[in-house]
């Protein structure tokens, strides 16, 4: 029998997506009770919401990092290489950890029919645990009740905030959302919850209660952003942190950022040591691609950019970029899955649009380019479609000068191919 290589795993891992997405926890119990519950070998902080999931898990995480603790990080989706998914202290998952697993578990995982989502949740508890990580900040793929990650017994839950997106799963009201999100409360675990709309907080509560979990809110009181900086308020001895500085760009990350710290008083609480300088260090080192990402280039036209996917996280791209770039414009470079609010995510981009280069993703699941064309209201903005994310690039930048600015927004797959094929080198296979 060959050797199996990182490639051939990597195949394997991959072809686990003909399974499709599975809801439902029995087949991932199952299977890491086989392999001793690696994912109960650690302290975890477990994360659900709609937006601000990946950057506030990023954020926690490095000031863990920056408290002495071995951390781990489990985000999705990934943008160029699935090991992105897996971190510990901000390195990604080796080559070589994941042709071990795989070599390890082929059988059980071929046999259990195990999903894709399902497989590399147990890779990263499997490779936490045999990392001798400390804590894990473990984001949820998907809702939460039955996500493949609710196999946990954590620290602290989270929810981020909750808007309408993946309705066609989840329900088409932001309470049926929240019902969903909310089933990572566990009894006596506390839960923290952003700035959520009245119909969603009302169902986290309500659930709250019965698990008899203490409820935490972060309220608008307890920080003031400006456009750069965040100062925070908590209620221990009074004190006040100010000039925190988050390396994420944004108004929506100061917001995230606030969530954050609000997190890490609440472990602060629970025993862990974390200092404000832990936490000013941390929120300043912390890196997390695609997320209102500025790449300037001398000579060249600058580049922005996010993984903005729904109405929710467009607009608080477009009004990150009007803080940023108060009064410019942009070409916008962009492509999206199905079944998203298309015509709002446009409302909200023809505010700082010049034009639009519209390109096909790499999925079965891009929207239909004709179909968008005639059901989106572009409000006066010029468009035109292409057939390739290579061609529109070309073609945009022979448009541009060296004082525009090209926008690449939207799904994960754009961004992801966009790094992949033109910031390799900045990028790094070892992300």
């Amino acid at each position: 029998m060959s050797k199996l290589t990182y490639a051939s795993a990597e195949r394997f891992i991959l072809s686990r997506e003909f399974f499709g997405m599975k809801l439902g926890l029995e087949n991932i119990s199952r299977f890491l009770a086989s392999i001793g519950s690696p994912q109960l070998h650690y302290r975890t902080v477990h994360i659900a919401g709609t937006n601000g999931k990946g950057s506030t898990a990023a954020m926690i995480a490095s000031v863990l990092q920056a408290a002495g603790y071995k951390t781990g990080l489990f985000t999705s989706p990934h943008l160029v290489s699935l090991r992105e998914r897996v971190r510990v202290n901000g390195r990604v998952i080796p080559q070589q950890s994941v042709v071990a697993f795989i070599s390890r578990h082929k059988k059980e995982l071929s046999k259990w029919k195990l999903s894709f989502f399902e497989l590399i949740t147990a890779m990263a508890f499997y490779h936490f645990a045999q990392a001798g990580i400390d804590i894990a900040v473990i984001e949820t793929g998907l809702g939460g009740r039955l996500d493949a990650t609710n196999v946990l017994s954590p620290e602290l839950t989270i929810t981020t905030d909750i808007s309408l997106d993946h309705m066609e799963i989840l329900g088409t009201t932001l309470g049926k959302i929240a019902r969903e999100k909310a089933g990572i409360i566990h009894p006596d675990t506390p839960h923290l919850a952003g700035l959520l709309a009245k119909e969603a907080d009302a169902v986290i509560a309500e659930q709250c209660r019965r698990r008899g979990a203490p409820y935490y809110r972060l309220r608008k009181r307890d920080f003031q952003p400006d456009l750069r900086t965040l100062a925070f308020s908590y209620a221990e001895n009074g004190h006040r942190w100010t000039n925190l500085k988050p390396a994420l760009v944004g108004p929506h990350q100061l917001y995230n950022a606030a969530l954050a710290v609000k997190a890490l008083i609440i472990l602060r609480q629970k025993g862990l040591r974390i200092a404000g300088k832990h936490i000013a260090e941390g929120l300043a080192q912390t890196r997390w691609r695609g997320r209102f990402e500025i790449i300037a280039r001398r000579g060249k036209p600058t580049l922005i950019l996010d993984v903005g996917h729904n109405a929710a996280g467009v607009e608080a791209f477009v009004s990150s970029f009007q803080n940023r770039f108060p009064g410019r414009s942009a070409t916008i470079l962009t492509g999206f899955v199905k079944r998203k609010e298309h015509q709002k995510m446009f409302d909200s981009m023809s505010r700082i649009a010049e034009r639009y280069a519209l390109v096909p993703l790499k999925t079965r699941r891009s929207v239909n380019l004709n179909e968008l064309i005639a059901q989106v209201n572009w409000r006066g903005v010029p468009y035109r479609k292409y057939g390739s994310l290579q061609s529109a690039y070309r073609r945009v930048v022979e448009l541009s000068t060296k004082d525009d600015i090209i926008v690449i927004a939207g799904s994960h797959y754009l961004v992801g191919e966009f790094m992949a094929k033109y910031l390799s080198r900045s990028y790094g296979r070892n992300a």
